[in-house]
């Protein structure tokens, strides 16, 4: 039985489909104890983030004849990893995690390596989505849902998970509370009123503190354990996830105003994002082709920021932050740090090495919605449409510059799919770049935007005043003009194509069709 077949017949999905949140992470698996927990996989090593609902002293994973003791993350017990090395390439293990007297807090559960980096795969699935935070029971005194009930994300994920993905990435913003919010609304009493029914429940930040061993830490994990923990649960531990972060999980949205620019990242909220990976997801494993030197990472070649993945020589996947190292130097600026940009124009021009390669920003290419902090300098205008002729403040020509660069390195491939999978906009949707600026491209460069999983009925463009727009300088052919619906994207790539398959759904089409939800568009690219 294959491994794709083995996961779709084991009990990783959940019937408890309409449970209250907090439940799901106390099924019949986990007996309770489990809180959640993630997985990453390399070729030869595994990576786990767990949390478990009371503190615990010294867990352990056992792999086998292997015991790989847990390391705290926190500073009560709660959080743990557990990292194992030296494992067999394409081998499907058996894992358990044990208490410190030896007892086992749930069954064992199967969980494979990827293929070696030189083995030839014949095919691989990915899930791909964005925008999965948020606060439950978000509701406002209007009756707006500011983001979907858990149990309803939960649902999606599970029609999701019902395809057997070999690998799920969730593209930015796993945390929704911005704590600029509150300055900006200061003297709108229903919007602060809205916050604190929202929000409140979590606490407060204090910047004067350190986040770990203060008040901060419940704080931070009050917030997580909900908007995190309480969304995955355990139903990912034969999934591989990756989980990028974006401007939300700075807990701040990017803007550029007279009153305040929020990025580059202060230190606090910069630490409040590396806290929140630290506990809740894993980095980046380490990879021989991405420098250990780059930002973000540690000594060992582990990043928070810049991102790879291997699934033989079918396929990598670049993922990088465009948030916690943007520059605001004008014509010189960046969302990616050079060292990095110089890494990945590396990797994409080392076709021989894949069959396939796919960049995956946290910040869109090919859609604008006249925001701060995106590549393009269109703006809402007095007429209510994007344009150039007030100029957009605070935004930085560099920004496009490296655009560019990107687009010009994704289309130097001879032979590989030039193609982006990114998020953000809260939105499903696909097209072709034909051109960008002075750059026209005979060979179009695909762009994909994956889908929302946690947006609720008040859509972000109701506040922005405009939803995804083709960018002035650039020609876009959409196969799906991008669409304000929840919902995610399954990639099935083989040796020679990859076929996309885009979901989405709203509320008003009734929680039982997320049970036999179908793709509302589908189409294949081929080398």
């Amino acid at each position: 039985m294959n491994r794709r077949k083995f996961i779709r017949n084991s009990s990783l999905l959940s019937g408890a489909m309409l449970l209250p949140s907090i439940s799901r992470g106390a099924d019949s698996w986990s007996g309770g104890q489990i809180q959640h927990l993630l997985p990453l996989t390399n070729h030869d090593s595994i990576l786990l983030k767990v949390s478990f609902v009371e503190s615990q002293s010294n867990p352990s994973l056992h792999i086998g004849a292997l015991t790989i003791p847990g390391r705290r993350l926190d500073t009560l017990g709660r959080f743990w990893s557990f990292r194992a090395g030296g494992l067999e390439s394409s081998q499907q293990y058996e894992l358990s995690l044990h208490a410190q007297d030896g007892s086992r807090f749930a069954d064992s559960w199967p969980l494979a390596t990827t293929p070696s980096p030189d083995a030839d795969s014949e095919s691989m699935r990915l899930l791909i989505f964005s925008c999965a935070g948020g606060p439950d029971n978000a509701q406002t005194e209007s009756g707006t849902w500011r983001y979907l009930p858990v149990t309803m994300r939960q649902r999606l994920l599970d029609r999701a998970l019902s395809f057997a993905p070999d690998l799920a990435i969730g593209v930015g913003d796993q945390t929704y509370w911005d704590q600029n919010v509150a300055r900006r609304w200061l003297g709108d009493a229903q919007r602060q009123r809205n916050r604190e029914r929202i929000y409140g429940k979590y606490g407060k930040f204090d910047e004067d503190l350190p986040v770990f061993g203060s008040s901060n830490e419940a704080t931070l994990t009050n917030c997580q354990d909900e908007q995190i923990a309480s969304l995955y649960a355990i139903n990912f531990r034969s999934v591989p996830l990756i989980l990028t972060q974006d401007d939300h999980d700075y807990f701040e949205n990017d803007e550029g105003t007279d009153d305040i620019v929020t990025f580059p990242p202060r230190n606090f909220t910069a630490r409040l994002a590396r806290a929140s990976q630290s506990l809740y997801f894993p980095e980046y494993m380490p990879d021989e082709n991405r420098p250990v030197h780059l930002s973000g990472s540690d000594a060992n070649g582990a990043s928070e920021t810049y991102g790879s993945y291997r699934w033989g020589s079918l396929l990598e996947l670049l993922m990088y932050d465009c948030r916690r190292f943007i520059t605001l130097a004008g014509p010189t600026a960046v969302f990616v740090e050079e060292t990095a940009e110089r890494w990945m124009a590396k990797r994409t021009a080392a076709e021989a090495s894949t069959r396939h390669l796919i960049h995956i920003p946290s910040t869109p290419f090919g859609w604008s919605a006249g925001k701060w902090g995106e590549w393009y300098p269109d703006y809402l205008q007095p007429n209510g449409q994007l344009g150039l002729e007030n100029p957009k403040p605070y935004w930085q020509s560099g920004w496009f510059s490296q655009h560019q660069r990107i687009l010009s390195m994704l289309s130097s491939q001879d032979e590989r799919i030039p193609l982006i999978i990114s998020g953000d906009l809260h939105a499903v949707g696909s097209a072709m770049i034909t051109r960008s600026g002075e750059l026209n491209f005979d060979k179009p460069i695909h762009t994909i935007l994956a889908g929302p999983i946690g947006t609720g009925t008040g859509w972000p463009s109701a506040v922005r005043g405009s939803g995804a727009t083709i960018p002035i300088s650039m020609e876009l052919q959409e196969r799906e003009h991008p669409i304000e619906n929840n919902g995610f994207s399954i990639l099935d790539i083989d040796s020679d194509s990859i076929q996309v398959k885009q979901f989405a759904w709203l509320p008003t089409q009734g929680l039982d069709s997320i049970d036999t939800l179908e793709p509302f568009s589908t189409f294949r690219l081929t080398r």
